[in-house]
């Protein structure tokens, strides 16, 4: 019985599995595409499973449409304080509970997706034309971090300032940083997409039972859980 075996007996035999012709019925994804998936396509722990990518545009917009209230009510300091606030949550809702981020948080996604890329780039099935691209994006996404983490700061700092002065200052540089985020943002988006459209073969968009059923094994090695059920988790 299958269930005698234990479930690294599947793990390993998995590769023989899909390299045998007319034993599957569905071609599976590169694993470098795989990665890239949780990126653009689905990662479990965001809100609504959507991609890290689209959880860090949205927590980005929030921070920069927040920013712009702190801006514009200068003359209403407890008012630039709370927005200040709500500019730190969609940061790090684990600093700032309170606010309108997605509640995942903006730098969480940046370096989920730095760290997620990076697989993509590692995995022997990566071409060279998707490593090339990618690689200069990952610098960015790591140096984005540290710049994400001084916004951080400032918001923090920028609430607690007993100068009025200051606080303002502070919003309107928080404002124009949180606004170029945003836009980079964007911009690495579209780097993303145009190194998917010239792969060869062709990158498709990943079905979710290998999205979200992808494990790392003891060895380093990524493989898909053939006993992964994706019905189970809500993902369809």
């Amino acid at each position: 019985m299958p269930g005698q075996y234990p479930r690294y007996f599947f793990l390993l035999c998995l590769p023989l599995w899909a390299a045998m012709s007319g034993c599957v019925s569905q071609r599976l994804p590169a694993i470098a595409h795989v990665h890239v998936g949780h990126v653009i396509s689905g990662w479990p722990d965001t809100p609504g499973k959507r991609g890290l990518f689209d959880s860090a545009q949205q927590d980005a917009r929030i921070a920069a449409e927040h920013a712009g209230y702190a801006v514009e009510g200068a003359r209403n300091l407890p008012s630039v304080r709370m927005h200040l606030g709500h500019v730190l949550n969609a940061f790090d809702p684990a600093e700032e509970p309170v606010g309108p981020g997605t509640g995942y948080g903006l730098l969480r996604a940046l370096g989920g997706m730095a760290d997620h890329l990076g697989y993509a780039v590692e995995v022997p099935d990566a071409t060279p034309t998707l490593q090339a691209a990618l690689r200069p994006l990952i610098a960015e996404l790591r140096r984005e971090q540290d710049g994400a983490r001084l916004l951080a700061g400032m918001s923090r700092a920028a609430r607690i300032h007993r100068s009025a002065a200051h606080v303002v200052a502070y919003a309107q540089e928080i404002r124009q940083r949180c606004d170029a985020l945003a836009t980079r943002l964007d911009q690495w988006r579209g780097r993303l997409d145009a190194a998917l459209a010239a792969e060869q073969p062709p990158y498709r968009t990943v079905a979710e039972q290998y999205l979200f059923g992808l494990i790392r094994l003891p060895s380093g090695e990524w493989v898909f859980d053939p006993q992964h059920d994706p019905s189970r988790d809500g993902y369809y």
